[in-house]
Formats: C-alpha cells, structure tokens, sequence
C-alpha cells in the first residue's frame, strides 16, 4: 500500500477514491466482466491505494466487481456501551467468528437474469428495485461461496457503529435530497410524475455528499438512509412475531424460506426458541 506523508484534506481523500471508483465502473459498463487475474490484481490495489485500505473491490464467479467496505471484528462492548465482551453476532457464521465483514459500498445493481442474475456494488449506478426477497438473496448467493444478501445482523452492526460515533448518516428522503438539510443532494437516476409534476425518485449510488456515508468519510457505506428500500437476510415478522436465524448464520448459504427449520422467535428475556411459542 502506498504511503505519502503530509496532512489530507476530506476533499484530496474523496477525489482519488472517487476517480478510481468512477474509472471502474465505466470499465465494467464498457467492458463486462474482468476475468484476466492481472487486471484483476490491478483493480484490488488501485482501490486498496485510494482508500488506504479502507475499501475492496472483490470479483464473483463470473468476473463482476464489487467495492466493499470492510468492517473489522467488534465485541458487543465495542457497540452499545455495556455489552457483553463477546464478539457481536454480525462476526459469527455456523459457529465461526470471522475477523472482519465485507458491506457493499453501494447499493446494488443486477446483471444478468435467472441462474446468471448477479449482484454488483459500483459507484454512479442506478440501484435495483421492483425486487422481491426471492430473487435478491439469489443474485447475491449466485456469486459464489461467501457472497450473501446483507443480513439484519450486518445493517444491526452498522447502525450501532453509526450510534457508538454519533454520527446519523443522511441521505435521499426527499425527492432527491435529505429533508433535515435540503442542500444536500444526489444525482438523479429516476424520476417519476404525481399529479402532473415530475419528482426525483432516485439518485445514482454513492452520489450524494460524504454526510450519506455511515462514518462521514469517503470510504464508508453510502445511502443507508432513503433512496430504495433494500431487503435483508435473517430475520422476518410471521404474524407480528420476530422471527431469525440466529447469529449471523443467515450469511452461510442457508434455507431462508418459509418452511425452513432454521428461524427462531424471541421472547422479551431474549431467548431464542420455535416459532410460535
């Protein structure tokens, strides 16, 4: 990794990381898949550069990228103040604790359909929507062993990073700007008409200023706040019980559907037993 001495300024930081990022994406939208290693290795280090080793670009089964934040193990006493000195359960896969998580930067995109559908995480997108559960866990499982649909234990984790800095990221919640700050805006990727006036619905990925990133940098997760409703893995309401798959199991390739043995309903002591006990 390289290193240059001297004070950074958020702008200096965000304009290398941006023009890798952007140089990326119209490589795949030009190009397709990258399947040649070395270019691959040459992607891996040029993002690893930019962010300091904040960010990854990670290639699936087929070739596509995806730039991800990674999120280094933490103890629930790292999280919310009096937690337990065990690592949070985002950290731990079928009995694994895993050093660290990898959360797309961006809010996906889908290539492909059917069996060849495959999630991908790149700046200056328009993200997937109209999308039901079903399809989006197969996009992201399609990639390959370690690819998921984001988990309600991975977003739990991160909203309880962005509560333990105090920082509330903000984002399109409003027509293409944040309602607390209307100056803050995105680049439109969609609009639609209401009553003869035309609103802004979406905004490109990662768009928006660094206040839409969870830590306030440019090497955080973008739109966590608004711009589409995403799905998550592992937890789900059966008849207004709460019910998940433990842990952060639900990141391990597992049956996720309806009849499947692996949900657990919560009682208010927190234990974990069946379904409507």
């Amino acid at each position: 990794m390289k290193y240059i001495s001297g004070p950074y300024t958020q702008g200096q930081l965000l304009k290398e990381i941006h023009e890798t990022e952007i140089a990326l994406t119209e490589r795949f939208m030009q190009g397709g898949a990258i399947t040649d290693v070395g270019e691959q290795r040459s992607w891996r280090d040029r993002v690893i550069d930019a962010s300091y080793g904040r960010n990854k670009v990670l290639f699936d089964d087929q070739g596509n990228p995806s730039v991800m934040v990674a999120l280094p193990l933490q103890t629930e006493a790292d999280l919310p103040p009096g937690g337990r000195n065990m690592p949070h359960p985002a950290f731990i896969v079928n009995g694994s604790t895993k050093p660290e998580v990898l959360i797309s930067k961006y809010q996906n995109i889908v290539v492909g359909s059917g069996v060849d559908a495959r999630a991908v995480s790149l700046k200056y997108r328009d993200p997937r929507v109209y999308i039901d559960f079903d399809t989006a866990l197969a996009a992201c499982e399609q990639k390959g062993e370690g690819w998921h649909l984001m988990t309600n234990a991975e977003w739990a984790a991160v909203a309880l990073l962005c509560k333990k800095q105090g920082f509330m990221p903000r984002g399109n919640n409003s027509y293409g700007k944040d309602y607390s700050v209307p100056s803050e805006k995105g680049i439109p990727s969609y609009y639609y008409d209401s009553s003869g006036k035309k609103y802004i619905g979406r905004v490109l990925s990662g768009s928006g200023p660094l206040s839409w990133s969870h830590d306030g940098t440019p090497f955080g997760i973008y739109d966590l706040n608004g711009n589409v409703y995403e799905w998550v893995g592992g937890m789900r309401l059966v008849d207004g019980e709460i019910q998940i798959i433990p842990y952060n199991n639900a990141a391990g390739h597992v049956d996720q559907s309806a009849e499947s043995t692996l949900w657990k309903a919560i009682l208010p002591d927190g234990t974990l037993v069946d379904p409507g006990t």
